[in-house]
């Protein structure tokens, strides 16, 4: 190398000017000061954000178990006699409101078996002393004098009726004990039409004293459900009987069916006595009887449309009302087809 080429890598410093090696290490120590700066700025950064986190996690925590304090509080003055009262509290949480909301939701589930269990327990109670203390009385009577053959197989006949009408509703109670899941493990296709058709034929007889028309439009097809057939014959089996009990003498009742979308339908109206609009929605509720014409043994125990509209609802299916009082009603029972 040549001495003029020695000096144009070195620089010249007769001209006063800093040689290139100089100006090299000045531009290093540039990047090394610089990359100083960055590294404390991003540990003040995350200093800064660590302390954040720290801060807003601690107020989640605490805002966290504030709200479950009061949940667990409010919850624990929640008792038998005061199940209509509901959570509440103060937190602003979207998980706590959530919480509280669905615990709400599940207390209103409670309190509303609740009172249905407390409302059925009364019922049940009253439905099975009436006959029980009818026996106890006829019994007693019996003991007290002497009677002949006649009068006491007279007497014995009446308590036999009346343990009888205790047997029937305690086998009508019977089917609501039943979960409905463990009896979708017995199910089977079922030609519905059919099985109403047999049904009709077999009823026709109790038609003749009321001299009542029993008209059968069913095309006996494959129209299939799927379902227990004895628990659906009851539920056509309550509705035909309860028509032909509550019709006119020379009243008429027609059983038809047709198919909607993908499920069956079954309709059973009649020109009986009807049924109150204020009633329509208590007709199948529990031992309800409309009035006086339903409150003798003759009428029922009261439960025969509450076992039709429980095992409906065991077949997934839907049970629809209308009644015109003192003209007659139409129930119609819309089963899910069997495909």
């Amino acid at each position: 190398m040549t001495v003029e080429n020695k000096r144009l890598l070195i620089g010249n410093f007769n001209n006063g000017e800093k040689p290139y090696v100089y100006a090299l290490i000045r531009d290093i120590s540039d990047v090394k000061l610089y990359l100083s700066w960055l590294t404390i700025t991003f540990l003040i950064i995350s200093l800064l954000a660590i302390i954040w986190n720290y801060y807003n996690t601690n107020n989640i925590v605490d805002t966290l178990l504030m709200g479950i304090d009061e949940i667990t509080k409010s919850t624990n003055d929640i008792k038998v006699n005061n199940l209509s009262e509901r959570i509440e509290t103060t937190c602003t949480n979207k998980s706590i409101s959530n919480l509280i909301s669905t615990l709400n939701s599940m207390l209103g589930r409670v309190e509303n078996s609740f009172t249905q269990i407390s409302e059925f327990t009364d019922n049940v109670s009253h439905e099975l002393k009436t006959p029980i203390m009818s026996i106890k009385s006829m019994i007693e009577v019996e003991l007290t004098n002497e009677r002949t053959i006649e009068e006491y197989q007279e007497d014995l006949g009446k308590v036999l009726d009346e343990v009888n009408w205790l047997n029937n509703i305690i086998q009508k109670l019977l089917i609501f004990t039943k979960n409905p899941e463990s009896l979708e493990g017995y199910f089977r296709p079922v030609n519905v039409e059919k099985l109403t058709m047999e049904l009709c034929e077999f009823m026709e007889v109790l038609t003749l004293e009321k001299e009542i028309t029993l008209t059968c439009t069913l095309k006996d097809n494959d129209r299939e459900v799927l379902g227990d057939e004895s628990l659906l014959r009851d539920i056509f089996l309550n509705i035909i009987s309860n028509a032909i009990k509550y019709n006119k003498v020379g009243g008429e009742i027609n059983v038809t069916s047709f198919k909607i979308q993908d499920k069956i339908g079954i309709s059973i109206s009649d020109t009986g006595i009807g049924i109150k609009e204020k009633n329509l929605k208590k007709i199948t509720e529990r031992f309800f009887r409309e009035d006086k014409v339903r409150t003798t043994k003759k009428s029922g125990s009261g439960l025969g449309l509450s076992i039709v509209s429980h095992l409906v609802e065991v077949h997934k299916g839907s049970l629809e009302i209308k009644s015109i009082e003192g003209k007659g009603s139409s129930f119609i029972v819309y089963l899910p087809k069997f495909k």
